[in-house]
């Protein structure tokens, strides 16, 4: 056999006698945050809440979004030759129309994955409790938790009474508005 060579071992040496040794301390276990009620937060990300009144100027330019496409819903009936004749049908036909266009503009926001115009326009994000992005699955649940809370009205106003300042849909789909930059909390 020639020249092969076996890998030397190493071995450990022991310190040197003037080297000390640091004693570090066991990880303290995670603690959820306690709210000024001694309440634990539901919220584990250090993100703040949107204030109501944020969230309400958003939702209120969302809305106007909506009527601007019932508008032209109306406008586009009127120039086809439709007649506005006050009758129950008619009225459960255009109350439908309203519903739908609602219901579509926010399904188009949650099918794109991204916030709506008004949360877009007022700086909010939409994050999880844990400070990530939320999937398509909990923006479908916000979704639903979002009409609930608007078929409702409880569940809207539900945040001024929440301790983390949370609505129904916030609960329902573990996510929540912020202010997208620090400079963005007005209110």
């Amino acid at each position: 056999a020639t020249g092969a060579r076996t890998p030397a071992r190493r071995t450990q040496r022991a310190p040197a006698e003037g080297q000390g040794e640091l004693e570090f301390l066991a990880p303290a276990p995670p603690k959820p945050r306690e709210l000024g009620t001694t309440v634990e937060a539901r919220i584990y990300c250090e993100a703040p809440v949107a204030t109501p009144l944020h969230r309400a100027l958003a939702a209120a330019i969302d809305w106007t979004m909506v009527l601007i496409g019932y508008g032209l819903f109306l406008l586009t009936f009127v120039l086809c030759g439709g007649e506005f004749i006050l009758s129950r049908p008619n009225l459960i036909v255009f109350g439908g129309a309203l519903a739908l266009i609602a219901c579509a503009y926010g399904l188009f926001w949650t099918v794109a994955g991204t916030e709506t115009a008004g949360m877009r326009w007022t700086h909010l994000r939409l994050i999880t409790f844990e400070g990530f992005p939320p999937e398509t699955w909990q923006r479908l649940l916000r979704f639903a938790g979002s009409c609930l809370s608007l078929f409702t009205v409880l569940g809207a106003l539900w945040c001024l009474a929440d301790e983390d300042g949370l609505g129904w849909q916030d609960h329902i789909s573990r996510t929540f508005p912020t202010a997208h930059e620090l400079e963005s909390r007005v209110f």
